[in-house]
């Protein structure tokens, strides 16, 4: 795989006689665009978004004062360092160009190995400035830079997005201390399964994502789950670890079970969806992570879908669900989504349609907005037909609709009433519930 952390960019604003600066920040592992004014700079600055800034004084004309200006109304994440060459014989240049709002100006005559140094040690002062002081990780600016350069620079890669569920309820029954502990022992965890390639960032509270292999992307999420729940139990009491749950205190005196802290995971991959930008990768990655949360304990969700490792490919090895609605919109995200979360999904958008398709194709259960009709015939008038059919009517019937009377829809023949709108959780929920006694061997759910 290709270096996932971006190579430090440095523009220099230089005149030919200065060119050996180049060549020794090339030596030195920079990548460097060299351009001869500044408005050739400016117009490179948010295209290139380099990390350093290396400009001669000589070339501003005004001490740098309206170039850094510009650069810093660039709204660039992190503000590209400014850094000036001055004339070792203009020592009120120095000051000036400081004033303007440089970040250093380096005098000059000096070997370009020197001035190599001296940049690193203001990226690596700049880097220690975006680390968590918690866990010691890199954290929301540089887990978005080094997004936007894997999108655009590696040829593979997978993105996953972690962060812990009931960590609100474990800070109010033990203190917001022992939960920084849970924090960082879950950064531990996700230390320990990281290869030298990886990449690693804190974004926010509880909130990690984790770059790595495409092939790596669900054994690497499996893992973290196994040794996170391993080490879980240690944070708690031993009653409550016992029992597997905490008692929350509401308000008005309300007591209510709540789970031990898990984790909650979400994948996706270069080649699986067409990214444009790195706040869609992790848009992705979030989305999948919220569906882990529907799932009991420490889990992941993969926007690939979760088949039996002997079976890899096989459609007639996973659960089959028709989805009969109307709204194209609405029929491909459940299709989306159902998917990922491991069944075989068909979709039709009329009664008609549907009912051809039963014909041939016999799913385990129905997902059936009852508001769709084709030519006089009905979802209400669909479900009835189908539960006279013997060889469809142990099919279950999951009816989404925003009448409601419940007792219609039961009544007509729907196993369950989900009245619109609906939250994605539940819904899953309630489909693992009724099909949990026909989960076939070897499919994930």
């Amino acid at each position: 795989m290709s270096n996932i952390q971006p190579t430090p960019k440095v523009l220099l604003v230089i005149s030919d006689e200065h060119r050996h600066i180049s060549i020794s920040l090339e030596q030195a592992g920079f990548k460097v665009e060299v351009v001869d004014s500044i408005s050739k700079a400016e117009s490179q600055l948010k295209t290139l978004k380099p990390d350093l800034l290396l400009i001669h004084s000589d070339m501003t004309g005004d001490h740098g004062l309206n170039f850094c200006q510009f650069v810093k109304s660039s709204e660039i994440s992190p503000r590209p360092i400014i850094v000036f060459l001055v004339d070792e014989y203009k020592p009120d240049e120095r000051i000036e160009v400081l004033r303007s709002g440089a970040d250093d100006a380096i005098s000059y005559p000096l070997s370009g190995k020197e001035i190599a140094f001296r940049i690193m040690a203001h990226l690596r002062r700049r880097q220690e400035t975006h680390i968590s002081l918690l866990t010691g990780l890199p954290d929301v600016i540089i887990a978005n830079n080094v997004l936007e350069h894997t999108l655009k620079e590696v040829k593979d890669w997978a993105v996953l997005s972690i962060d812990l569920d009931n960590l609100r309820v474990y800070n109010e029954t033990y203190g917001e201390s022992r939960g920084d502990q849970m924090i960082k022992a879950l950064a531990a965890v996700l230390k320990s399964v990281l290869t030298q390639d990886d990449f690693l960032a804190h974004r926010d509270s509880d909130d990690f994502i984790l770059v790595t292999r495409s092939d790596r992307a669900e054994a690497t999420a499996e893992e973290i789950c196994r040794r996170f729940d391993y080490i879980g139990p240690r944070f708690y009491t031993k009653e409550d670890a016992q029992r597997s749950y905490v008692i929350g205190i509401g308000s008005k005196g309300i007591r209510r079970r709540v789970p031990l802290v898990s984790i909650s995971i979400g994948a996706t991959a270069k080649g699986r969806r067409n990214f444009s930008s790195a706040l869609e990768v992790l848009q992705v990655a979030r989305d999948m992570r919220y569906l882990a949360k529907s799932k009991k304990g420490s889990d992941w969700v993969s926007d690939r879908l979760r088949l039996s490792a002997n079976e890899p490919s096989l459609k007639d090895q996973r659960i089959k669900i028709l989805v009969i609605e109307p709204d194209a919109s609405m029929s491909l995200l459940l299709k989306d989504t159902l998917e990922m979360e491991g069944y075989f999904v068909d979709v039709a958008h009329s009664t008609h349609e549907a009912w051809n398709m039963l014909n041939g194709w016999k799913p385990e259960l129905i997902l059936l907005e009852v508001d769709v009709s084709s030519e006089g015939f009905n979802g209400w008038e669909l479900t009835r037909k189908i539960k006279q059919v013997p060889e469809l009517a142990g099919t279950w019937i999951i009816m989404t609709t925003k009448n409601p009377d419940h007792n219609k829809a039961l009544e007509s023949g729907a196993d369950l009433y989900l009245p619109k709108p609906y939250e994605l959780q539940v819904l899953f929920s309630e489909v693992r519930y009724l099909l949990r006694t026909r989960i076939k061997s070897g499919v994930l759910l």
